[in-house]
């Protein structure tokens, strides 16, 4: 369904893609993962039309270049960061839904599943919206486009643990022969919605693997964090920003490599230390599908 042949692109001395090539077919839900930087959201930018690249990008054998309008017919997209519109929100959905076919209850519909009532925003204008509010609407008007492939760019990163799980809820009840493409930071996040992994750094192609293959060699300990009842709302964030998941009231977790696990460690102890009441590290069996202590969990005071 989907071709991506020789993309290189540039901004200035920054390269941020570097001779990608790679192929998704019908049914495929993949995950492009890597660091801030990597080259994630340029390549999902080139495959919806909205970066001028080298290289070629085709959607269903259409030329994104070329046609646009034919290759983006068939593609729903959730980007990261909200336009700043000042259409009321209503005037938004219509807008959309005009554009799409569709009724503006089903996008209600999927926004009360994400745990967004719809009257309760309509009257307000776009660019006022609190992030998780403006998260959850896009995803609401992508879901009920119901596309045959759905893209999106770190769609939870404002979302609340509720809104996540139903969100990923969501795309797990996708048609299959329907593609789904996630960028993500947080492979432990998507693991359980994707069937292949394509790992960047600095604009390559790193890996492209199945899941449980990726897992198998880099998710070997998990990483636990209890925060202070004194600690700044800050700390949460920043860690959700650096790949950790909710596991609780106040506590977070990381599922990373060996490598990985020395450095995490050392950076959260320089850079949270006095907002951390725990942090743990536990040993996982690397190739179990879920996970089980291998060993004593190691407590850090």
């Amino acid at each position: 369904m989907i071709e991506i042949s020789h993309v290189s692109k540039s901004f200035g001395r920054v390269v941020a893609l570097r001779d990608v090539s790679l192929s998704v077919a019908a049914g495929e839900r993949v995950a492009f993962v890597g660091s801030n930087g990597s080259g994630k959201t340029t390549l999902l930018r080139a495959l919806l039309g909205l970066l001028e690249v080298e290289g070629r990008v085709t959607i269903g054998g259409t030329d994104v270049r070329r046609s646009p309008e034919v290759a983006l017919r068939s593609v729903a997209y959730v980007p990261q960061i909200a336009p700043p519109l000042e259409a009321p929100v209503s005037e938004v959905v219509t807008a959309v839904c005009r554009l799409r076919g569709i009724e503006p209850h089903a996008v209600a519909e999927r926004a009360a599943r994400l745990g967004l009532g719809f009257a309760d925003v309509r009257a307000q204008r776009m660019r006022d919206l609190s992030g998780g509010t403006k998260q959850k609407l896009l995803a609401a008007l992508a879901l009920a486009a119901e596309a045959p492939l759905l893209v999106c760019d770190e769609p939870t990163a404002n979302l609340d643990a509720a809104a996540r799980a139903a969100f990923f809820a969501e795309l797990d009840a996708r048609p299959r022969h329907h593609v789904t493409l996630l960028c993500s930071h947080r492979l432990d996040e998507v693991r359980q919605l994707v069937d292949r992994v394509v790992e960047l750094r600095e604009g390559r192609v790193e890996r492209d693997a199945p899941v449980q293959e990726l897992l198998a060699d880099r998710q070997r300990f998990r990483v636990e964090i209890a925060l202070a009842r004194t600690a700044p709302e800050s700390a949460a964030r920043v860690l959700t920003e650096q790949g950790f998941t909710p596991a609780g009231e106040g506590r977070f977790e990381a599922l990373v490599s060996q490598a990985e696990k020395v450095t995490l460690v050392s950076r959260l102890l320089r850079d949270h230390g006095t907002s951390i009441a725990d942090l743990g590290v536990t040993d996982l069996e690397p190739t179990s599908p879920n996970p089980t202590p291998s060993s004593p969990r190691l407590k850090i005071v």
